[in-house]
C-alpha cells in the first residue's frame, strides 16, 4: 500500500521518501504507508510532507488517509479525474489557504454586555453575527475565493489568497483586530489550499 500525498503539474522529483507517479501531464506524489498505528503524530507528519510540497510546487493537497495497493492503481485514480483535478490545480495556481477563526473574546456571551433578557441575548447574537460577518465580508475582498466553514465558533472561514497578498490580508485582519474589542481573530497559515481543492463545496 501506498499514501497518496498530492496531486500536481510540477514533473521535478520530491524528496525521498516522497515519490512521483507520472499520468497524463499531472504528477501524484505519493508516500509509504506508515507502519506505525495512525495517531495525531502521523497526521501531523503528513501535514507536514504537504506543506513542504507546497513551498516549492502548485499542488492539491490530498487528504490523510488516502491508500492505494500500487503505481497502477494511483495512475488509474488520477487519470479518470484528470481534466477535473487539472482544472482544480489551474484554480489554485498560486495562492494558499489562509484560516480565520472569529470567536467571542468574553468567556460567557452574556457577562458585561448588560443582558438581563432573552431579547436582550437575541440582539446580542444578531449583532455578533453582523460583525462576524462584515469581517469575512471585507476579508473575502482581499482574497480570490472564499467559504465558509462549519466550526464552534461564530464564525470559521477559509481565504484562497495569491501568495503576494497574503501580507495584506494578515494585516487586514489584525486591523479588524483593533476595530472588534468584544471579538477574537484568531488567523493561521498559509495552509495548503484544502478547503479549495475539491471541484465542488458546500
Amino acid at each position: 500500500m501506498i499514501q497518496l500525498v498530492a496531486i500536481t503539474d510540477d514533473q521535478s522529483a520530491p524528496a525521498p521518501p516522497l515519490r512521483a507517479v507520472a499520468c497524463d501531464g499531472l504528477t501524484a506524489i505519493c508516500a509509504p504507508v506508515d507502519e506505525a498505528p495512525t495517531d495525531a503524530e502521523s497526521l501531523w507528519r503528513h501535514e507536514e510532507l504537504v506543506e513542504s510540497l507546497m513551498e516549492t510546487r502548485d499542488l492539491l493537497p490530498v487528504r490523510f488517509g488516502t491508500l492505494l495497493p500500487d503505481d497502477d492503481a494511483v495512475a488509474h485514480a488520477v487519470r479518470e479525474r484528470v481534466g477535473q483535478l487539472a482544472g482544480q490545480l489551474e484554480r489554485v495556481r498560486g495562492a494558499i489557504e489562509i484560516a480565520v477563526r472569529i470567536r467571542d473574546r468574553a468567556s460567557s456571551p452574556l457577562s458585561g454586555r448588560g443582558v438581563t433578557s432573552g431579547t436582550d441575548y437575541m440582539r446580542l447574537q444578531a449583532e455578533r453575527v453582523r460583525s462576524a460577518q462584515a469581517i469575512h465580508d471585507e476579508l473575502s475582498a482581499l482574497a480570490r475565493d472564499s467559504t465558509i466553514l462549519p466550526g464552534p465558533e461564530l464564525m470559521r472561514a477559509a481565504y484562497l489568497v495569491d501568495r503576494c497578498d497574503v501580507d495584506e490580508l494578515v494585516a487586514c485582519v489584525r486591523r479588524l483586530q483593533g476595530a472588534n474589542a468584544d471579538l477574537d481573530l484568531i488567523c493561521t497559515g498559509p495552509w495548503p489550499p484544502y478547503s479549495f481543492a475539491e471541484a465542488e463545496r458546500s
